[in-house]
């Protein structure tokens, strides 16, 4: 149950919201050697940023040196050209690195020698004058400054949940991308235990699973590897590489009796979409009308109708909103347990689960995050 004083938090977020400081500058970096851990997309991406702000990082460290293709030089991470810089050099961990990847990546860093590194939910972006690389990573197109706006649909979400500690993150996350500081964000929970569901204190319910974003499987092979039964299976996955790593995996599974597996979009119609592909990740496009890749969309009630599912997760690029509307008839029929990201665009932080309300009003809905800078955050629905 909620408490006044829960409430009170948020209303006090409101009323000093145009308190938040203004930009400081990034000052802090421009005295020392940069060298950003990851040549990858994302790391170009910072990399872009830094030098827009007038910062020339010294290059980047990635174990794939020698095929990378980012604009400055590539170090493996013993490179010899590296030495002189171990004690003065400050290296950013410019990937998104769970729990456990950014422990090891950073005790093989310390191991070799280098003594400042700093992953991306250490750095205060505030102090970034472009705001691009935050927006691109971060906020999708929501501007911050309409949060006030949409005070009572925040609220109303708020109300949503019921935990101290859900309502603590609830409040942090629009401090944080309001005031552009993801330092502020929690500690979040081991991304290996995304969608498991450990702490929610419901039994999760997966025998019958639509897997919306399936990449490679790797929550069908979680789920399994909990000894978690799953009966019928549905993956979503627009890549035809990975859907054919899918159904080779499925084979191997006799206890999965029904399984469709099928290289499409998740939307609320039956429609093309253009969009962009990130360039290092195997499964990642954004819906992007310029974009000159093409995504085949097609609506849950559509597709599956008569589907029966007990569980629906979506993590689809921010196309989850739409999803969700074009699953309407399985929702209010069957109920399934839905597993919802809300990361990629700070309205579905409250848009989502009044969405997620409305469908059916018997939902209990809790809120995860399973990544640093509140990423990987994952609303569930119970009924």
């Amino acid at each position: 149950m909620k408490s006044s004083a829960d409430l009170h938090k948020l209303e006090q977020f409101f009323t000093f919201l145009h308190e938040t400081p203004a930009p400081q500058g990034f000052s802090a970096l421009r005295a020392q050697p940069l060298l950003l851990y990851g040549a990858g997309n994302l790391g170009k991406k910072l990399y872009a940023c830094l030098v827009e702000n007038g910062i020339e990082p010294h290059g980047f460290i990635d174990r794939n040196a020698e095929s990378s293709t980012a604009p400055a030089s590539v170090y493996v991470p013993d490179a010899p050209e590296l030495a002189p810089h171990y004690n003065d050099s400050v290296v950013i961990l410019a990937g998104l690195f769970g729990r456990t990847q950014d422990g090891a990546i950073r005790r093989s860093l310390t191991e070799i020698g280098f003594r400042q590194i700093y992953a991306l939910h250490e750095v205060d972006w505030q102090s970034i004058e472009s705001r691009d690389f935050l927006s691109h990573m971060f906020i999708g197109s929501y501007d911050p400054s309409n949060l006030l706006r949409d005070a009572e649909k925040i609220c109303a979400a708020y109300e949503l949940f019921s935990s101290e500690e859900e309502h603590d993150f609830f409040l942090t996350a629009l401090s944080a991308y309001h005031a552009h500081d993801v330092t502020r964000f929690p500690q979040p929970l081991p991304l290996e235990g995304q969608y498991l569901a450990a702490d929610v204190p419901e039994r999760m319910d997966y025998r019958r699973l639509i897997d919306c974003g399936a990449y490679d499987g790797d929550t069908l092979r979680s789920i399994l590897g909990s000894a978690r039964e799953i009966e019928a299976y549905a993956a979503f996955e627009p890549q035809g590489d990975l859907c054919a790593e899918i159904q080779a995996y499925i084979r191997e599974q006799k206890g999965i009796r029904e399984a469709h597996t099928l290289p499409l979009g998740v939307s609320d119609r039956y429609e093309q979409l253009h969009f962009t592909a990130v360039s290092d990740g195997r499964s990642a496009a954004k819906a992007d009308p310029t974009g000159t890749a093409v995504l085949q969309c097609a609506p849950l009630d559509g597709v599956l109708h008569g589907f029966a599912p007990t569980m629906i997760k979506m993590d689809i690029e921010g196309m989850e909103p739409r999803a969700l509307s074009g699953a309407r008839e399985l929702i209010q029929t069957y109920h399934p347990q839905l597993a919802i990201c809300v990361y990629h665009d700070i309205s579905h932080l409250w848009e989502i689960p009044l969405q997620i309300r409305e469908l059916y009003e018997g939902y209990r809905l809790y809120i995860r995050n399973y990544q640093f800078m509140g990423l990987e955050t994952v609303v569930y629905a119970v009924p």
